[in-house]
């Protein structure tokens, strides 16, 4: 009896390591399977000619980096429902190329209290004097650089402006992140049309580079949902909120609770408010449902 326990024990071991191998061939395969397929960022292809034979050595660096970053991987996935689906709708509305929702990942990796050295902030990584050409409030009182939605539509916005002056959608990444005037000098001074011709600092020589790296993993990772889930168990899902549509505010904490809603879930539904007053204003707030 004993010796069939043994056996019966040996045989659903071996199983279970053999489902574990797969699994993990399956997921190997997938991180580090290097691209079989041109490349491209808003339907430009990034060129591997002789000509731009280095192209291939930046690309290697930024898909290493970013498939062997597993936990950060994990976390863009299970960011991704909190606020893609949204940008996306967004991206389409304005007629700009889905791919520029890679570059908001690249930005702040969909981290919601992200600031750089800069003062950069939020996903979208606005500096303060950008936003408030884009109508975004940033005072002592609120900062709405951290209002996902009017945010959002400030970098739609900005990213249109941007490529109505340059025309190559490309660039208007690159100018994301190193600004426009720069990315027009550089095309001036150096007499060339094309991001990858550009001699540019080492941030914006990578950017487009991590932005194809995350658009390669992220695509991957969609079609090879069925390996990878089991390892990132649940994605963050937003709860149901709705607005609420106020005005001054002498004491928020008051006000949350007359409302039925703790201080601490205002707080973090509405990042975007700096301290525990707001000003005499049309101010909308989200709270649970």
């Amino acid at each position: 009896m004993v010796k069939k326990i043994a056996i019966v024990f040996i045989i659903l071991l071996t199983l279970l390591l053999y489902f574990f191998i797969q699994k993990y061939n399956n997921i190997n395969n997938f991180l580090f399977a290097y691209p079989d397929y041109p490349l491209d960022f808003a339907w430009e292809e990034m060129p591997i000619d002789s000509k731009h034979f280095y192209n291939k050595e930046k690309f290697d660096r930024e898909f290493i980096v970013t498939s062997n970053t597993l936990y950060q991987f994990f976390l863009y996935i299970k960011r991704y429902p909190l606020y893609i689906p949204y940008i996306e709708k967004k991206l389409k509305e304005a007629k700009i190329p889905d791919d520029f929702k890679y570059l908001v990942i690249v930005e702040s990796a969909l981290r919601n209290d992200v600031i750089s050295s800069a003062w950069a902030g939020w996903i979208w990584q606005f500096m303060p004097d950008t936003a408030m050409q884009y109508w975004l409030k940033v005072n002592d009182f609120v900062d709405e650089r951290y209002n996902f939605e009017k945010s959002t539509d400030a970098a739609i916005k900005y990213l249109n402006n941007i490529y109505k002056d340059l025309w190559n959608r490309t660039l208007v990444a690159a100018s994301y992140n190193r600004w426009e005037n720069a990315i027009k000098k550089a095309l001036k001074d150096q007499n060339v049309t094309s991001y990858y011709d550009l001699y540019l600092n080492e941030e914006t020589w990578r950017y487009v580079f991590k932005i194809l790296a995350v658009k390669y993993i992220i695509q991957n990772y969609l079609n090879h949902k069925k390996y990878m889930d089991f390892m990132i168990w649940e994605p963050f899902i937003a709860p149901e909120t709705k607005i609420e549509k106020t005005g001054k505010i002498d004491d928020l904490v008051k006000w949350s609770n007359s409302k039925w809603q703790s201080f601490n879930n205002v707080k973090l539904l509405n990042p975007w408010i700096k301290g525990t007053s707001m000003l005499d204003w049309e101010w909308e707030i989200k709270i649970l449902k």
